[in-house]
């Protein structure tokens, strides 16, 4: 259920960020264990910790790239999701670029991929040889605007790692079993079978959650 702080997932824009992570803090601080469950790593490198599940299965969810001097901008390979998600940039750089399958297009290699407990778990199956061409490239700024997109877009984030960088991301309801991942060539095949991210210490995830509120202050 939703806390008193929050909003229905159509209102993310409403959403007081402050008062979530404050709240967040405030749980951690006081020993107590956080409703939407353990933040952890996720294997795509970024911090997840849910702030709240919603009876529909939407989760509004802080995501975290720590900082780091010596790390190139974090690319994601092309990839769609099995819900639509909207999402605030609370505070560092990061943009999206938008894709379309095309046979004229840079080639690559598609694979379906389906989680299961939770993400735990995923089976990985190729689905064929694909095109693919750029058709939006959409700017961020911290706290002005929302990137909103659906289950079936391909895209690709872009993440400056030289400052640290946080989204607060509302996800909708999921719409289907599997999403899409994509792969060059010349990339090693993924694989399915268990994929854990790292848990992490209390005291990690309250400077974390520090680190985001000094963002929107």
């Amino acid at each position: 259920m939703a806390g008193p702080l929050l909003l229905p997932r159509t209102d993310l824009e409403h959403v007081d960020a402050g008062g979530v992570i404050d709240r967040l803090l405030a749980d951690l601080r006081g020993g107590r264990r956080l409703a939407g469950g353990v933040p952890y790593r996720h294997v795509n490198g970024f911090t997840k910790i849910v702030a709240a599940r919603y009876d529909d299965g939407s989760r509004l969810t802080l995501h975290y790239w720590p900082a780091s001097r010596t790390a190139a901008e974090h690319v994601s390979r092309p990839h769609d999701h099995r819900f639509p998600f909207s999402s605030i940039l609370l505070g560092g750089r990061q943009h999206f670029i938008e894709l379309d399958e095309d046979p004229a297009g840079e080639a690559w290699r598609r694979f379906t991929y389906r989680p299961y407990l939770g993400g735990k778990i995923a089976r990985v199956a190729p689905s064929g040889n694909v095109g693919l061409v750029e058709v939006r490239r959409v700017e961020r700024a911290p706290l002005r605007g929302r990137y909103v997109t659906t289950s079936t877009i391909v895209h690709r984030a872009v993440t400056d790692r030289r400052q640290s960088c946080a989204t607060l991301v509302m996800r909708g309801p999921r719409e289907k079993q599997r999403s899409q991942v994509y792969y060059r060539p010349d990339e090693p095949a993924p694989r399915g079978g268990v994929q854990l991210g790292r848990r992490l210490e209390r005291a990690e995830v309250v400077r974390q959650l520090q680190d985001m509120a000094a963002m929107i202050a």
